[in-house]
């Protein structure tokens, strides 16, 4: 699958763009997809810096933390920066690839996923997730979905005011006894599933959480959810 077009001179805009932009910008995306898909509840761009995969910006901190559930145990949204391909999850209550995502993403009542990939300087440079509430929400609307993604060079320039939280806002200390104990609870799920100590899983799921804008304890209870 070829790259979501056009997208270079957007992508390489957002670094210099304000807060208000990028809300701005997301708010147009998200516009144009719920047009197409109404029961689209979320969605997140991506970006690839150095190997690894930012949220750069996304509607909802529930939105955000599912990406971070990713970058701790890998999905669609990773696959799609990483690779160029284009990925459809049509169901995530039959996804087997990609349990851990799947549980997150059902117990945010999503069922279904599309992640564009976008292109930069002949490369892949990150991607559009999208999160549906309906099984097969996207399946047959593909193209109109990537035109509405790729084709609009307007992506920053409208004026909104979405909630969304950069990577510098991930770095706040827990503060109550029931952020600690899902924060443990998800340091030793990584311990178990990835066979490493307890530092290297604590690290693991901070990077994540700073990578997606959201703090360690929205990560482990998204990680955490319907265990």
């Amino acid at each position: 699958m070829e790259p979501v077009p056009e997208t270079a001179e957007v992508l390489r805009s957002l670094n210099q763009t304000s807060e208000r932009d990028l809300a701005a910008m997301i708010d147009a995306l998200a516009e144009r997809v719920v047009a197409i898909v109404p029961s689209c509840v979320g969605l997140s761009v991506s970006l690839v810096d150095s190997g690894l995969t930012f949220t750069l910006v996304a509607t909802t901190e529930q939105v955000a933390a599912l990406d971070a559930v990713q970058y701790v145990a890998s999905g669609p949204c990773v696959e799609s920066a990483s690779t160029g391909d284009e990925i459809q999850l049509d169901d995530v209550l039959d996804e087997a690839r990609w349990q851990h995502f799947a549980r997150a993403a059902a117990a945010q009542d999503v069922r279904s996923t599309l992640s564009l990939p976008l292109a930069a300087g002949g490369g892949i440079a990150g991607a559009v997730n999208l999160y549906a509430a309906d099984p097969r929400a996207f399946a047959g609307v593909e193209e109109e979905l990537r035109r509405a993604v790729g084709g609009g060079r307007d992506l920053g320039v409208s004026n909104a005011d979405l909630p969304f939280r950069t990577r510098e806002s991930a770095r706040g200390a827990t503060r109550t006894l029931d952020e600690l104990d899902v924060v443990e609870q998800a340091v030793g799920f990584v311990m178990a599933e990835q066979r490493v100590g307890a530092d290297e899983a604590r690290r693991r799921l901070t990077d994540a959480a700073e990578r997606a804008g959201v703090d360690v304890p929205s990560a482990a209870r998204a990680l955490m959810a319907r265990r």
